[in-house]
């Protein structure tokens, strides 16, 4: 292997040769061509590292301009430089640098020179990793198989590596959690570590009972931040094992559109133990029926009986899923049949949903060939009927105004045995009129009946139409079935916000203008706000506009908005924050939902303030600040009041976390603000922003948000909520705490340095639960630990552990920097769904019972076999009612670099199944425009909705 100075006077002696042959010129060379720091922690130096800059060329180098640049510049600084403003032809210099990370992850810059070399300027890529302390877990979880209760697993080791400038002192080091007893642990770490030593923990799982068990490893010591910790976790079973009588029902050839005589298999109890069975669900073109207990006692069968259906023609499959919760898993009977086309008679669309106001031309071929030598019938009967919807001699299909599943069939005159059927559904869906579906922001569509995880596949599904947008989409696209259009009749209506300032109105379901379009600005003394006024970074790039998801308001026709601007001439009613320039404007708009026009009253620009002394305080007040804040989360209607939340970009002071509420009342024509609330009035941060979910609400009309790190005083009697989880009730003109959890680590996450949000992911309200406890909130934030909250009593703070229902410590997205969750979970069917950042989809089982509390699996019973990355997706679910549960996600980890999204598919199920992904189609057929981080789709009347930095994607069944 050549060495490095061999490889430069190689590489000299080349261009010398070549420069023999022309005029003199300098060259630049660098030693090495790229630098990794390594891991350090955060807020300490690394040691330095050299770059050497060598000029192989045959004449002399004028260097204008050495510095640091890139994402990550501030964290790397240039110590040592003797190279000048020449450097001679085969001379040398060095330049010497450190890494000293300001946050956790992976920072990355660029060491740049600017010369009169071909190529200039020339850059050395710099990549580091920040630590969130001198000490670091491997694994940063443990994850044990299914356990026999009372039995001792084989162990798993935990590695502890020191990196710290002082020897490390170890306080306590020990087990603690709601199951700590399940687990026993063995270490060699002593009292403490040197720096650059290693301990190792030993840990064994003996399960007192079945189902989910979790602990976590603490560690008390004098590293920064202090509380450490491990998360471990399994499942205890007593014994039961299920048994299927044959691994694959295999169905002969069957006409689209019949069914075929069913075929049976049998689950049976081999164990020694009752089996116990959450749920049986199929996917495909496939119905199943049971008669499978909740308990099977040993020995004894249940049988599933199926019947296959195809929806079109060729091979088809799918499979039944038995969800046990005793043993913990999943069991899958797989399913396999041939679909053939009722030929020669074939009708166009072969699938569709509409809404009652909306018609269908079905079109009818003989032989390949359009026909009119047909009659149609609708659910068996000529001509359909009003219960059924009504078709003409032409085929125009008009449907009834009740929602429900009907076939539409085309009859050959000439020949009335040649027949073809085809499915419609007409949807009662009444809308996605907030982000992820409603305020418990659950993600669930379960009124979708057209798309099933037999016809979502790249042969019968794919992209219909995309309509061009003007800016990126970090908004979730939003669904009104309905609408009366002023001037353009009625519409289903998609409504779209950009960056760029504006929001659209297209028809949901063909490509054509736009119904209507509103644009907030106007070039060049109103702009929206180019990215370089605000952040350093990329978290909004090129310009700041609309970032948040809007919400409808359809009985009163109002879509609410929230949007930035840049404005020369600073507006009449600006907000008077002397440390904010006059000319950072937000507003929230108020816009008619069939014309796009400004509701009377509307816009109002928003302001807030509120007595404090804050780290931002004047004379005791607390002022909203319009160049800092950014109103990131989705907004909230509830009780006919529209509420905001507000976080920062980058996180640059000054900021807290603001929630805004207003009210519009028609008959005066005003939209005002009605509550105001802080969550840091005497200290700082505390942001919102929930990595763009939704503010929560529940029956009660009790409103819920999860913060970022910021000041914490709670706990002894103050009015500053850091990290944590608030309940809040609205009361007179502000929101009052009813309530709050906060993690008791929550000093570490808190580090400025650390920056552990709690808000980088948007919590989620379950729907009501049978047990002992009723009303659950799951979060799940940067520290990937799973919380599962009773609402009643969320626990707030104690420092020794957490007072929830139950806590998986560090189980999603931990294995790279930056970690966590940043998505929205989902929820269908006693299944919950998140994703973390490098991480596969994980689905997780909520069992209840009648003696305790709802538990999560401690594993999750299904992960996904894709990894995404950064940043990590919100899921969202389509179903008709408990069947046909489809997980959708938008893989955007492509986004910095333009790429283009990925669209998934999973069966809700068992989301290791992937039914659909755009990339499956050939010639790029399905492909979407360029990603948008944070990206959420919406599902709705058999079409799906994908945002992107250009464009609104449409998919849905292929004519």
């Amino acid at each position: 292997m050549m060495s490095v100075s061999a490889h430069v006077s190689a590489v000299a002696a080349f261009l010398l040769c070549l420069s023999s042959l022309g005029s003199a010129q300098a060259v630049v060379a660098f030693s090495p061509t790229s630098v990794n720091f390594g891991p350090v922690q955060a807020g300490q130096s690394s040691s330095p590292q050299t770059v050497t800059l060598s000029n192989p060329g045959n004449a002399t180098l004028n260097i204008t301009f050495i510095a640091i640049g890139g994402n990550n510049a501030t964290d790397y600084s240039i110590t040592a430089n003797t190279c000048g403003a020449t450097l001679d032809a085969g001379g040398q210099c060095a330049i010497t640098s450190v890494f000293k990370p300001t946050r956790t992850g992976v920072r990355t810059a660029k060491l740049t020179v600017t010369d009169d070399a071909a190529g200039s300027p020339q850059s050395v890529p710099f990549t580091g990793i920040a630590q969130t302390s001198p000490l670091s877990f491997t694994p940063q979880s443990l994850s044990f198989p299914n356990q026999h209760v009372g039995t001792k697993s084989a162990s798993q080791q935990i590695t502890v590596a020191y990196i710290g400038k002082s020897p490390l002192q170890i306080t306590s080091l020990g087990l603690s959690g709601q199951n700590a007893s399940d687990f026993s642990q063995t270490n060699n770490c002593g009292t403490g570590l040197n720096t650059g030593t290693t301990c190792t923990i030993t840990v064994t799982f003996s399960p007192s009972a079945p189902w989910s068990r979790s602990s976590a490893i603490v560690m008390i010591d004098n590293a920064q931040g202090n509380t450490h910790l491990v998360g471990v976790s399994g499942n205890g079973v007593s014994g039961g094992f299920g048994t299927l009588s044959v691994p694959r029902l295999n169905f002969t050839r069957q006409l689209s559109g019949t069914t075929s005589p069913s075929q049976t298999a049998t689950l049976t109890n081999t164990g020694r133990a009752p089996l116990q069975i959450t749920s049986v669900a199929v996917a495909g073109d496939f119905a199943q029926t049971n008669d499978c207990p909740a308990s099977l006692s040993v020995g004894s069968f249940c049988t599933v009986t199926v019947t296959f259906t195809p929806s079109y023609s060729g091979p088809r499959t799918g499979w039944v899923t038995f969800n046990l919760n005793d043993p913990a898993s999943l069991k899958t009977l797989a399913l396999a049949g041939t679909g053939a086309l009722s030929a020669p008679v074939t009708v166009s669309p072969k699938a569709t949903s509409v809404t009652p106001t909306q018609t269908v031309q079905y079109t009818a071929y003989l032989s390949g060939v359009q026909t009119s030598n047909v009659k149609w019938q609708v659910d068996g009967v000529a001509g359909g009927n009003s219960t059924s919807g009504t078709i003409s001699s032409t085929g125009l299909y008009t449907p009834p105004a009740a929602p429900g599943n009907h076939t539409v069939t085309a009859i050959n005159n000439a020949a009335p045995k040649q027949t073809s059927s085809v499915p419609v559904t007409v949807s009662g869906y009444a809308g996605m009129l907030t982000h992820h579906n409603d305020t418990l922001r659950t993600g669930q569509n379960n009124q979708e009946a057209a798309l099933t995880t037999g016809n979502v596949n790249k042969t019968q599904f794919g992209k219909l139409f995309s309509q061009p947008v003007d800016g990126q989409v970090y908004a979730q696209p939003l669904w009104v079935p309905s609408v009366n259009v002023t001037g353009k009749g009625v519409h289903n209506m998609v409504i779209v916000a950009t960056e760029h300032d504006s929001v659209y109105a297209f028809d949901a379901d063909q490509q054509e203008s736009a119904l209507w379009q509103t644009s907030f600005i106007n070039p060049p003394s109103v702009t929206s706000i180019p990215k370089t006024l605000v952040e350093v970074g990329l978290d909004l790039s090129p310009e700041v506009g609309i970032t948040s998801t809007p919400v409808v308001d359809a009985v009163n026709g109002i879509v609410y908005v929230e949007a930035r601007t840049w404005e020369q001439t600073p507006p009449a009613g600006q907000c008077n924050n002397p440390a904010a320039p006059n000319n950072f404007v937000h507003r929230l708009h108020a816009l008619n939902l069939s014309t796009g026009a400004e509701m009377p009253g509307s816009p109002v620009i928003v302001c807030a303030s509120i007595p404090g002394t804050g780290y931002d305080a004047v004379g005791g007040v607390v002022s909203f600040n319009t160049m800092r804040q950014n109103q990131r989360p989705a907004l909230l209607l509830v009780n006919g009041v529209v509420y905001l939340g507000f976080g920062a970009l980058e996180d640059i002071d000054y900021y807290h976390g603001w929630i805004l509420g207003y009210s519009y009342n028609a008959g005066a024509g005003t939209l005002s603000q009605v509550s105001v609330y802080n969550d840091s009035p005497n200290g700082q941060k505390g942001g919102i922003w929930q990595g763009g979910g939704g503010l929560l609400a529940d029956a009660s009309g009790n409103i819920y948000t999860a913060t970022g790190n910021g000041t914490f005083d709670a706990n002894t009697g103050g009015h500053d909520y850091g990290t944590a989880f608030l309940k809040l009730t609205p009361n007179g003109s502000t929101l009052e705490v009813a309530d709050y959890f906060s993690p008791f680590n929550q000093k570490y996450m808190n580090l400025e340095i650390i920056n552990a949000d709690l808000a980088s992911a948007g919590p989620m309200l379950l729907p009501d639960q049978s047990g002992t406890i009723s009303h659950l909130a799951v979060a799940c934030g940067k520290t990937g630990t799973i919380y599962l909250m009773n609402r009643d009593n969320l626990g707030q703070y104690t420092s020794t552990g957490d007072n929830v229902v139950q806590a998986l410590y560090q189980t999603i997205g931990v294995t790279a920097l930056p970690t966590g969750n940043w998505g929205t979970p989902a929820y269908f069917n006693g299944q919950i769904y998140l994703q973390g950042i490098d991480d596969p989809l994980r689905q997780y089982t909520l069992l209840t019972s009648t003696s305790g509390p709802p538990l999560l699996s401690g594993n999750p019973m299904a992960v996904a076999p894709e990894i995404i990355g950064y940043p990590s997706p919100s899921p969202v679910i389509s179903s008709n009612g408990t069947l046909n549960g489809i997980v959708w996600v938008i893989q955007s980890d492509g986004a910095a670099g333009g790429k283009s999204g990925t669209l998934r598919a999973y069966d809700a199920a068992n989301v290791s199944h992937e039914i659909y992904n755009t990339a499956q189609a050939a010639s790029n057929r399905d492909a979407p425009g360029p990603a948008v981080k944070f990206a959420t789709p919406a599902v709705a009347n058999g079409k799906v909705y994908v945002p992107t930095a250009s464009e609104l994607d449409v998919y849905g069944l292929l004519p």
